[in-house]
């Protein structure tokens, strides 16, 4: 667990490590150290792993923010703890509670990719669907002339959603082969 922990912190510390900007959006990496100790390491240790990237985002929005959405964003303790602790807290429940006995081999491997997958969705939903009831009317306000939250709304899918669809992919490719290596470690 503290490796872990190490490891979210060195990923938060270094820039183009745990956060890639591209543009005006910033993809995360962040999110695979999470998933892969939540479906080594069980529920509670994903859990408080997703306390610790939501604890790092909100410290780095405010030490050295990557873009302007993360300052607007990450800076609201709402969205940068609740969306990380929730996804470390649903990879492990699926990996651990979805055929419980299968851990390993092809069967792990897609429930490892299945928790990685949903547990990508579950950060990227709830940050967007938390930035949509705390700033979708202020935004709306600022732009002004015209400007409504639907506006705002279609701006902000598709920021994200390229955010999401890495993301998303990401953890369905690199969790099950993390989560493999390391069970097959922690044998050892």
């Amino acid at each position: 667990m503290s490796l872990l922990v190490a490891l979210i912190i060195l990923q938060s510390s270094l820039p183009m490590v745990g956060y890639i900007s591209l543009g005006g959006i910033s993809i995360t990496t962040l999110h695979l150290t999470v998933i892969t100790g939540a479906v080594v390491l069980g529920t509670g240790y994903g859990t408080a792993l997703g306390a610790v990237w939501g604890l790092s985002s909100f410290i780095m929005a405010f030490v050295r923010p990557s873009d302007v959405l993360t300052i607007l964003l990450f800076r609201n303790p709402i969205i940068a703890f609740v969306p990380r602790i929730l996804a470390g807290l649903v990879a492990g429940l699926l990996f651990n509670q979805l055929l419980p006995k299968v851990r390993t081999g092809l069967g792990g491997s897609i429930k490892m990719s299945l928790a990685g997958i949903c547990a990508a969705l579950t950060n990227t939903l709830l940050v967007v669907g938390f930035t949509w009831i705390f700033y979708a009317s202020k935004a709306a306000t600022m732009i002004g002339h015209g400007a409504n939250t639907s506006n705002f709304g279609f701006v902000m899918l598709v920021m994200l959603g390229v955010n999401a669809v890495a993301e998303v992919i990401m953890a369905g490719v690199v969790t099950p082969i993390l989560g493999q290596a390391l069970i097959r470690f922690r044998r050892r």
